[in-house]
């Protein structure tokens, strides 16, 4: 059971209404379910989280395999249950493979086919552990992913950081 309570639309001001909206449009379903269940209680920062959620749904330059393989490492190291409901089978449908999954989900490192999989799996790995990249793991993904690619890495890793602490405080369960 969530920690926060249901919003009902009709206590919703105009600025959450349309909020509320364009969050079910966008994700094509009929109810405000996950991070977004509690974000909506303040639009200052559901706003912004919807957006850079957006990029990395849209127009990631790393390419939503890479994004997806980010998601689940971040979210698999928190356990939130609700992002690992949502972003398992998008991971599956954008190439990663059900091996790979399982074994983020088991805590394991996967036996990666793809060398770009199995160092974006490093890099978030690191990250997550030492709060930083060394030299040698910036230097490979910078030569692998580009600036830009290890920018969005990094941001990304950091955003369902946050999703999954907010989905973890607030007790959301995984979806059904």
């Amino acid at each position: 059971m969530a920690r926060i309570r249901t919003i009902n639309t009709a206590e919703l001001s105009p600025r959450q209404l349309k909020l509320h909206d364009e969050l079910l449009r966008a994700r094509q379903r009929d109810t405000l379910s996950g991070p977004f269940a509690v974000l909506i209680h303040t639009p200052d920062l559901a706003e912004p989280t919807d957006r850079l959620v957006d990029y990395f749904r849209q127009t990631p330059k790393l390419g939503r395999r890479l994004v997806e393989l980010i998601i689940l490492v971040v979210v698999g190291n928190a356990g939130a249950q609700y992002a690992w409901s949502v972003h398992a089978p998008t991971a599956l449908k954008q190439g990663l493979t059900q091996e790979t999954i399982d074994a983020i989900r088991a805590g394991r490192e996967p036996s990666f086919v793809r060398e770009d999989e199995r160092l974006m799996y490093q890099l978030v790995k690191e990250l997550l552990a030492a709060k930083t990249l060394s030299a040698a793991t910036f230097e490979r993904a910078k030569a692998a992913f580009g600036e830009t690619g290890v920018i969005e890495a990094v941001t990304c890793t950091g955003l369902y950081g946050m999703i999954g602490l907010v989905l973890n405080g607030f007790e959301i369960p995984p979806r059904p």
